[in-house]
């Protein structure tokens, strides 16, 4: 399998400037507060802590998928956001794959069945297959197809959150092999210490506490832990 992103389209310098964001359910503690960073170009954020500390939930807002209960982030000039949802919540279980990366692709942008069809086969996902609802797919499977549907947003900032998940190895190591090389922003959640090696974040953020710090090697002793 051999995969690969198109290149990002610029963006400005500053991509996320978040101000003390939090987030609660209900009337119980919030799951995290006061969590404040930014991230510029080019960047790749890790985005760390234990079950519960709010990881998802911090992706969830910054892909305008949920609302933070306090404070407030914005994008950069020009900043473009794909989305990875852990259990895949983007996908419309109920159309097939090529409805579902066709639905993806911007109104500015002009893709033929042949290119489509082309970067779903890119993770192996072709021949008749791509007509099934995506709903009978296996775990892996969807884990593919909506990594496929990033590949058609024009983005240069993807928000990943647990994007291995049920992936063969093969194939886990060709979206590293992808994402590795690829020049735009990434804020991502991944307990995988090989994959977190080889995107080579340049910054850790600890949840709940907010506490941001450049990455090492030392880091990666968590990440199966988170």
């Amino acid at each position: 399998m051999k995969v690969k992103f198109p290149e990002p389209p610029p963006s400005g310098a500053t991509v996320i400037t978040a101000t003390r964001l939090s987030k609660g359910y209900g009337a119980g503690s919030p799951v995290f507060e006061d969590v404040t960073f930014d991230i510029g170009r080019g960047e790749r954020l890790l985005v760390l802590g234990l079950n519960g500390a709010g990881k998802t939930s911090l992706l969830r807002i910054l892909a305008g998928e949920a609302q933070p209960t306090l404070g407030d982030f914005k994008f950069g000039h020009s900043v473009n956001v794909g989305y990875y949802a852990q259990e895949h919540d983007n996908l419309r279980t109920n159309e097939s794959l090529l409805y579902n990366i066709r639905s993806e692709v911007p109104s500015n942008v002009m893709l033929t069945e042949t290119q489509l069809r082309g970067m779903l086969g890119m993770f192996g996902l072709m021949g008749e297959k791509v007509f099934q609802d995506s709903g009978t797919l296996s775990g892996g499977e969807k884990t593919k197809l909506a990594l496929a549907m990033l590949m058609v947003g024009r983005n240069n900032l993807l928000l990943l959150d647990e994007p291995t998940n049920n992936l063969d190895p093969a194939s886990r190591q060709a979206v590293a092999d992808a994402l590795s090389t690829w020049k735009g922003t990434i804020v991502f959640v991944s307990h995988d210490a090989e994959f977190v090696e080889q995107l080579k974040p340049t910054k850790v953020l600890l949840m709940p506490d907010g506490q941001v710090d450049f990455f090492s090697p030392d880091w990666l002793e968590l990440v199966s832990l988170a």
